[in-house]
């Protein structure tokens, strides 16, 4: 599934390259949706092969290399939409994502997989197993509020950055050097993730992380010079690489090991779900409230996982 993820999204980056119109463009991408996703795949395959005690350690790697790819991402991206133009940019995308899937196919081995019938279990086992299971709900919540506050900031974040009084000869470049700063110290809290649980209970650095990235959406919403924005986008950054590495610590912990892969596949879904309506509802926030307010709906949202953690999860788990 991992394998068919990475060439699936390679092949759909490329056809999005020769898009002409807007229809054929959501008809591709809706093709890369569809082959699966390569990070649900990926966490799943890393929680089911590593022993129970190192699950946070391998996770936090795990996302810190997505971090990286955060960091690097933007900023090589936004250099070469201002060179090269965008187009050529999906281009890019697909050769590379095509390459990487090799050293899948060529260097991991799955150790615990087993194909007796017995050990199958349906999409509607998969989701009563969840709903039957207090903790597993609650990190679903976490994995929805999650997706859905990073996804409500991200489609309208460039416009923000051109709205403010900076001096910019090339917006798309520094937006992706903020966007990769916010993902630099993301990418170090993850890493960092496997560590901080052996002093610190999972739930205390999670109430803190949430403290963290919603006093940062708030304060982004307030900016007024690019200094104060990078303090900001770098300090959020490290409180949002907490989070998603936590959860799926947590998630793995109260699933058995012959479950995690279906989990996980429910867990990708509740993510997706918060994607679709954070996308969708960015632009009527826009519209009707001004730039400013995707990112004090995201500080909202991240409020209540404060609330959550403090009378729910510290009670059910």
């Amino acid at each position: 599934m991992t394998i068919f993820a990475v060439f699936g999204f390679s092949a759909a980056q490329f056809l999005m390259g020769f898009s002409s119109n807007l229809t054929q463009l959501i008809l591709f991408a809706s093709l890369q949706e569809a082959m699966g996703g390569f990070y649900p795949a990926a966490v799943s395959l890393t929680a089911s092969n590593t022993p129970k005690e190192k699950t946070a350690q391998a996770l936090g790697i795990l996302q810190f290399a997505n971090g990286a790819g955060n960091v690097v991402g933007p900023i090589l991206g936004g250099i070469l939409a201002d060179l090269v133009g965008l187009k050529e940019v999906f281009f890019l995308i697909a050769i590379t994502v095509g390459l990487s899937g090799f050293l899948i196919v060529f260097f991991i081995d799955e150790k615990n997989f087993t194909r007796e019938d017995h050990n199958y279990y349906s999409l509607t086992k998969n989701w009563k197993y969840v709903f039957e299971n207090k903790k597993l709900i609650i990190c679903m919540l976490f994995l929805l509020i999650y997706s859905l506050a990073v996804t409500v900031v991200r489609p309208t974040f460039s416009l923000f950055i051109k709205s403010m009084n900076f001096t910019l000869n090339n917006s798309a470049t520094v937006t992706g050097i903020l966007l990769g700063i916010f993902g630099g110290t993301s990418a170090l809290a993850s890493a960092l993730v496997g560590k901080l649980t052996t002093k610190r209970k999972i739930n205390s650095i999670l109430l803190f992380a949430a403290i963290v990235v919603t006093a940062t959406y708030f304060m982004i919403s307030f900016a007024s010079s690019a200094y104060y924005l990078i303090i900001v986008l770098a300090v959020g950054g490290f409180g949002l690489g907490l989070i998603q590495p936590l959860v799926f610590t947590l998630v793995s912990h109260n699933t058995d090991n012959d479950r995690k892969a279906g989990v996980f596949g429910v867990g990708s879904s509740f993510q997706v779900i918060g994607n679709l309506f954070g996308s969708v509802s960015a632009g009527y926030i826009v519209s009707e409230f001004g730039l400013s307010f995707p990112f004090v709906t995201a500080g909202i949202l991240f409020f209540l996982v404060i609330f959550i953690v403090l009378f729910g999860l510290r009670k059910n788990l």
